[in-house]
């Protein structure tokens, strides 16, 4: 017999509660901002939310001790949870989507057409990132919590966040790797000694984060044009962009011992 379908007055577990109201919050946040902190997010408001948007009832009873011991640690969880995403999965997404033509039509055969691709990844993969985290409210929230973790008070609430920062960090680094360690395989690359790609992403991610608060505050900022296409005719660049081409050519390096993959 099939199990029968859950209605808004099913009884969730402790860990479909918190899901539920942690989801709620990060909405809420994302939609009016942080402002000085999480202190508007009260259980009140969260549950008009989740009434409003799901059909769920719930009451303070139902979470108070139960989920948490009270508001203060409820929006201390939802600030960590905005902690833990250092990046958004749409950019990641949209970083590869825009690289995967360049990997596909590379110029494989010499070390000049293997170098212009890096470059050429750097100017478009730049653009598309760049955008696609200007683009989601996410990055300002995961901003607005940065601060947050520098500034708040008592010491334990700012040692949570940062370990939570330091985590969603360190989980979008591994992810970054994986994407850098495939193209370097597919170009016949390596990263100059004593220098590793965990070095390498890292000073992408400290560029790009730096690039998205400077061109955020000035949405304005011009696109530099530069002679870069294969017969040197102009082409546009993000600032973003040249640093990005800047890092890869200070870390990497073609290598010598590289032999391509065989055609299919």
């Amino acid at each position: 017999m099939a199990d029968a379908p859950q209605t808004p007055r099913t009884r969730r577990t402790r860990e479909e509660l918190r899901a539920l109201l942690i989801g709620a919050g990060r909405s809420i946040l994302e939609e009016e901002g942080l402002s000085i902190g999480a202190g508007t997010l009260t259980f009140k408001r969260v549950f008009e939310h989740v009434e409003a948007t799901t059909g769920v009832r719930l009451t303070n009873a139902s979470v108070i001790r139960r989920v948490w011991e009270n508001q203060v640690d409820y929006q201390m969880d939802v600030l960590v949870a905005v902690a833990s995403t250092a990046e958004s999965a749409g950019e990641i997404a949209a970083t590869s989507r825009a690289l995967a033509p360049l990997l596909g039509q590379a110029d494989l055969s010499s070390p000049t057409g293997r170098m212009w691709t890096l470059r050429e990844m750097a100017r478009v993969g730049g653009e598309a990132g760049i955008r696609a985290r200007l683009e989601t409210r996410d990055w300002s929230l995961w901003v607005g919590v940065w601060v947050l973790a520098l500034t708040t008070d008592p010491v334990d609430d700012r040692r949570h966040l940062r370990e939570a920062l330091a985590a969603g960090l360190d989980a979008a680094a591994d992810v970054w790797e994986q994407l850098l360690a495939a193209i370097c395989a597919h170009l016949g690359l390596r990263v100059r000694a004593p220098l590793t790609l965990r070095h390498y992403t890292a000073a992408i991610s400290a560029m790009v984060e730096g690039s998205a608060l400077r061109q955020g505050g000035d949405p304005d900022l011009a696109l530099v044009v530069r002679p870069t296409s294969r017969d040197g005719g102009p082409q546009e660049w993000t600032y973003f962009g040249i640093c990005l081409e800047a890092l890869a050519l200070r870390f990497l390096e073609i290598d010598p011992d590289w032999v391509p993959e065989p055609a299919a």
